[in-house]
């Protein structure tokens, strides 16, 4: 088989590796003849059929899904967070697969896509921080109409990356908001730092350098755990913000000294700056002593262990799809539907995890051409609802209903999108909470990230590089989330325990993804599953004909004289 064939099969596989490794075995065996011109180009034809026909039409003949009835072939454009990344790229691979749209979503950080998005550079932004927050250096102007909508919730996670003097990993470091604070100011500088072994007892804890590495891009990572910081620290914070010259409160931009070094007794020698959540976790996971900021996904992605943060309530927990939604219960709304998260780090559920958030997506209202709008209303709808049934498994938690009718709502003023209905339920929206009416779809990843099984640990005596004492608490049934309303009321009610989630990896199969949607197809017509089989014989042909030849050709062989 000639290299310039092969590189042509292999261009038109380019996005499944399933295509690739069949179409290998079918073009590289020795007994195939290497092809004409005019049967290259059969095999060409009939090779796009195969990666642009036949796995849409074989997932409709099973009843895997049905592709919308128009689709308007814009394409939508968007920026912004690195902390729902791995959610948003995963949706965006699924509707492609699915509906066929095409979104192309650039990850960078929160401030640059809500600049991006202020000047009309893309469709959307993606973002933790909203513009009243004052993090963003344009606005959008005044006779643009904009939106905030939820798109998933997540937490921050400590994901760090640590060995005991004798080498074995420590993968169950207890940390309080005191602890996090000091070490990301660079007042701790060090793992066996006196504060540091009285909260991790009978931890064998290194001498090393604790090496910082922070968000050198304007991100909202950087913001909320600032917040976090802030909220619980206000003096300590304000004083070292202060010392840097920046402005007190949580920052988008991470304080430190602009020429490096240390600085009044804030010591950042150790300290790594690496832009976006993918270069943070990347450095951590292959770098001993390290420890970052990042949404939950990335030490899932790494397979590295998130610390375990003390809750209001004197719990220790690590972030979890159950913890995240128990926390979050106590977050506030405003009216535009930005958040205010002191009720979520003060929240005293024993299972909620404090550094709990949401993220947005920003949209036009009314700007949008229609064509665009369409495609939006599309995506904001498929992920609103199916996209939330794989956020526990990539690192995050499913938007409550509430959130989930907000999004509707959000469609509905989207100039060109199709009207949703009027309120989400589980027959038109298999968001998990739906569902699964007033409980949670699942508890913590069972050894995802260095984390233990069941929804929360508590406890006050960790062990050594174990897990550490396990106490699991269900907190009561209650009536669920609640709308805010506009006057940012929280959220009440309870949500109970539910099975261990699945530690499925992350980046689910198109094909897989497309099956989600099984249970709102229709029944396939014969005429797709006539014109499947159809092209399936197509393909096989050749081959077929091959064989019979060679064999043929054999047979001759051994039987002349």
């Amino acid at each position: 088989m000639s290299t310039s064939l092969q590189a042509e099969w292999s261009a038109l596989c380019s996005r499944s590796e399933r295509c690739r490794r069949r179409i290998s075995r079918l073009v590289t065996e020795p007994w195939l003849p290497e092809p004409s011109f005019t049967q290259r180009a059969w095999r060409l034809a009939i090779t796009g059929l195969l990666t642009g026909m036949i796995a849409p039409a074989m997932l409709i003949a099973i009843g895997a899904y049905v592709p919308p009835a128009s689709a308007s072939g814009a394409t939508i454009s968007g920026s912004g967070s690195s902390y729902a990344a791995v959610a948003i790229n995963q949706w965006v691979a699924e509707i492609a697969a699915v509906n066929g749209d095409n979104i192309n979503y650039q990850t960078s950080a929160s401030v640059i896509g809500l600049n991006e998005f202020a000047q009309q550079q893309v469709d959307f932004a993606a973002s933790e921080i909203g513009y009243s927050t004052k993090q963003a250096n344009y606005t959008p102007p005044a006779s643009f109409r904009y939106q905030y909508l939820p798109d998933v919730a997540g937490a921050t996670c400590l994901m760090y990356n640590l060995s005991g003097p004798t080498g074995q990993p420590i993968t169950s470091l207890r940390l309080d908001s005191q602890a996090l604070t000091g070490i990301f100011t660079g007042a701790i500088t060090s793992w066996n730092n006196a504060q540091i072994q009285a909260l991790n007892p009978g931890v064998l804890l290194p001498s090393s350098a604790i090496v910082v590495v922070d968000r050198t891009d304007p991100s909202g990572d950087n913001y909320l755990f600032s917040n976090y910081l802030w909220t619980e620290h206000s003096s300590e914070w304000d004083t070292f913000a202060a010392a840097l010259q920046f402005p007190s409160g949580p920052q988008a931009i991470w304080p430190t000294p602009q020429n490096g070094g240390s600085h009044a007794g804030y010591n950042f020698q150790s300290w790594v700056g690496q832009s976006g959540s993918d270069n943070a976790s990347n450095y951590v996971a292959s770098s001993t002593g390290t420890i970052t900021y990042v949404e939950t996904a990335y030490a899932i992605l790494h397979n590295k262990p998130c610390a375990f943060i003390e809750n209001a309530s004197g719990h220790w927990l690590q972030p979890s799809e159950y913890g995240d939604a128990v926390a979050l219960q106590a977050d506030q709304l405003k009216p535009d539907l930005e958040q205010e998260l002191s009720g979520v780090y003060a929240n005293t559920s024993p299972a909620a995890y404090p550094i709990s958030a949401y993220s947005y997506l920003v949209t036009p209202e009314g700007q949008m051409p229609t064509s665009k709008g369409a495609v939006l209303g599309r995506f904001i709808r498929f992920f609103a609802c199916t996209g939330q049934e794989a956020a526990g498994r990539l690192g995050y938690s499913p938007l409550p209903p509430n959130l989930v009718e907000d999004d509707f709502k959000a469609i509905s003023r989207i100039n060109g999108a199709a009207a949703p209905p009027s309120a989400p339920t589980a027959a038109n929206c298999p968001d998990p909470y739906l569902t699964d009416p007033g409980s949670l779809p699942g508890a913590a990843p069972a050894q995802g990230p260095g984390q233990q099984s069941g929804p929360t640990t508590s406890g006050k005596s960790p062990s050594g590089t174990g897990s550490g004492t396990k106490n699991k608490t269900t907190p009561a049934k209650g009536s669920g989330y609640k709308s805010t309303g506009s006057t940012g009321t929280s959220r009440t009610g309870a949500l109970q325990s539910g099975t261990t989630a699945s530690t499925q990896p992350s980046g689910l199969d198109l094909l897989a993804a497309a099956g989600n949607l099984q249970s709102h197809s229709s029944a396939p017509s014969l005429l797709m599953v006539a014109s499947t089989l159809g092209v399936l014989l197509l393909l096989a042909g050749p081959g077929a004909i091959a064989i019979v030849r060679r064999s043929k050709k054999s047979r001759t062989t051994r039987t002349s004289p």
